[in-house]
C-alpha cells in the first residue's frame, strides 16, 4: 500500500529525478509546451505552477 507516500520517485534515484524535473521545467518555461507522461507532468506541477504565478503576477 501507498500510505503516506507523497513523492512519485518515477523510477528514478533522487539526483536524477531532480535533474529530469530541473530540465523538464526550464523546457517548459522556455518553449510553452513539453511532450511527457501524465506522471511526470504531475510531479513537475508544484515546481512549475508557483514560478507562472510570479512571472504572470509580476508582469
Amino acid at each position: 500500500m501507498r500510505h503516506n507516500r507523497k513523492v512519485n520517485h518515477l523510477g528514478r534515484k533522487s539526483g536524477h529525478r531532480k535533474a529530469m524535473l530541473s530540465n523538464m521545467a526550464s523546457s517548459l518555461i522556455l518553449n510553452k509546451r513539453i511532450e511527457t507522461t501524465e506522471a511526470k507532468a504531475k510531479a513537475l506541477k508544484p515546481y512549475v505552477e508557483p514560478l507562472i504565478t510570479k512571472w504572470s503576477s509580476a508582469t
